[in-house]
């Protein structure tokens, strides 16, 4: 087949033997490509540069049905983002965000949605003033991209409309409890009316208006644990970069 050419962004970087690397990708395209750079690593790479994690650009590469690696033939840089790079906070996000595309995206389904949506985050991140409220809008767009957003309106077992002073999110049923239902699953997490609120206000918010939203400590708290749970349900483990962002932010 001819090389295909597409925009890219870098969201993983594996060494293969001295001079080679193994490059995933999160194209419009195809989705997620998995593919080969050879001799990347050497001094004399006219690549090396520009293959670095959550780098954009245009990926020119051959492409084979059913093969698990692809071979790069070019990759002319677009964006590096590099007001991510020179802070801390902004890079180590910019690396979880990477990470969980990684683990949920699926090879060769193209979905333009989540493509936009992380290079629209990148490009935002550096100017967000609350960095940890745009990662749950991250989270929470990115499921409803990829089709596992939760149901927040109704109850995500029987459909009723939802009331209560604490409302109970229930990962194993995808969303809301109502208050006839709550038994169902006995590990749901508690959420304020308010939290509840907040996350149908992120699922709907532009990215740019984000820094006009407050969210108070219990809402932080509340939707972190609710999102992590639900992402650590779908992706059936607990995300590396997530575990050094609670440990060192």
């Amino acid at each position: 087949m001819p090389a295909q050419k597409t925009q890219a962004i870098v969201i993983r970087t594996f060494p293969l033997g001295e001079f080679h690397k193994i490059i995933t990708f999160y194209t419009p395209d195809f989705g997620k490509v998995k593919a080969i750079a050879h001799g990347v690593k050497s001094a004399k790479s006219r690549l090396g540069g520009s293959l670095e994690l959550l780098n954009h650009g245009t990926l020119l590469f051959n492409h084979r049905e059913h093969r698990e690696l692809q071979s790069i033939t070019d990759f002319s840089l677009i964006n590096g983002f590099d007001a991510i790079r020179t802070d801390f906070t902004c890079i180590t996000y910019g690396c979880y965000f990477a990470e969980l595309v990684d683990a949920i995206a699926s090879e060769g389904a193209a979905n333009p949605e989540i493509f936009d949506l992380l290079q629209s985050t990148y490009q935002f991140l550096a100017q967000a003033t609350d960095v940890p409220l745009l990662a749950r809008t991250f989270e929470l767009k990115f499921l409803d991209c990829a089709g596992y957003g939760p149901q927040l309106s109704r109850c995500a077992y029987c459909s009723a409309l939802l009331a209560g002073k604490l409302l109970a999110f229930s990962v194993r049923h995808g969303g809301i409890l109502c208050e006839n239902c709550e038994y169902r699953d006995t590990s749901t997490v508690s959420l304020l009316p308010g939290s509840c609120e907040l996350l149908k206000m992120l699922r709907t918010s532009e990215l740019k208006g984000l820094n006009r939203i407050r969210a108070s400590e219990r809402n932080h708290r509340e939707l972190k644990r609710a999102l992590g749970h639900f992402i650590e349900y779908h992706t059936e483990r607990r995300l590396k970069s997530l575990r050094f962002i609670e440990r060192t932010l």
